[in-house]
């Protein structure tokens, strides 16, 4: 399924093949810049509107835009963490229809893959063992080294560029970490509470 320009409708059935088929959808390959271009036409759009009605309208339009784009990301995400799993395991995944953007993350998973099968199953029992006293997970390496809080999202936010300078678009129910200087100023607001 390859399509020249973005619409809503042509997400959609975007997303319904990619759920559908195992194999991954033909896409254009410019896919990802074209969303970009056309998500950025969607918020132009509301900034030349007068009418609220029309407003939400384009509000709900590049809401729903977003999650549609999402979840045809994730599912191709999925698409090639198998892929990956495949190849290191002696398969030969059909990659003819991924792009080059999500080539770069199927090449880094099968080398990472094959180095950690090194790692852990080249070494002698020695090595093995005092790995095991090191944090085992990424998130129990993050939690020794992290001193930031830990915050929960207590209603959705505007989109805004923190002192970090990253872009943040914060939900309701989001549960994240942020440092000191951002997240006392959202605590005070009542926007967001600390749980650790």
């Amino acid at each position: 399924m390859e399509t020249n320009e973005i619409s809503y409708k042509g997400l959609r059935r975007i997303q319904q093949l990619e759920k559908t088929s195992p194999l991954f959808t033909k896409i254009d390959v410019n896919f990802y810049h074209k969303l970009l271009e056309y998500l950025k036409n969607l918020e132009e759009g509301i900034e030349r509107e007068k009418s609220p009605e029309n407003i939400k309208l384009f509000n709900d339009e590049i809401q729903n835009t977003k999650k549609i784009a999402f979840s045809i990301y994730e599912l191709r995400e999925k698409k090639i963490v198998q892929a990956a799993l495949s190849k290191v395991r002696g398969g030969k995944p059909d990659l003819k229809n991924v792009l080059d953007i999500e080539k770069k993350l199927y090449d880094s998973l099968v080398e990472q893959i094959i180095l950690s099968r090194k790692e852990i199953l080249e070494k002698k029992p020695e090595e093995v063992k005092k790995d095991e006293t090191k944090p085992k997970t990424l998130r129990e390496r993050e939690r020794k080294t992290n001193s930031n809080p830990i915050i929960r999202v207590l209603e959705d936010m505007p989109e805004f560029v923190g002192t970090d300078m990253k872009t943040y678009s914060l939900r309701k129910d989001d549960v994240l970490t942020l440092s000191k200087e951002m997240s006392e100023p959202l605590v005070k607001r009542g926007v967001v509470k600390q749980i650790k």
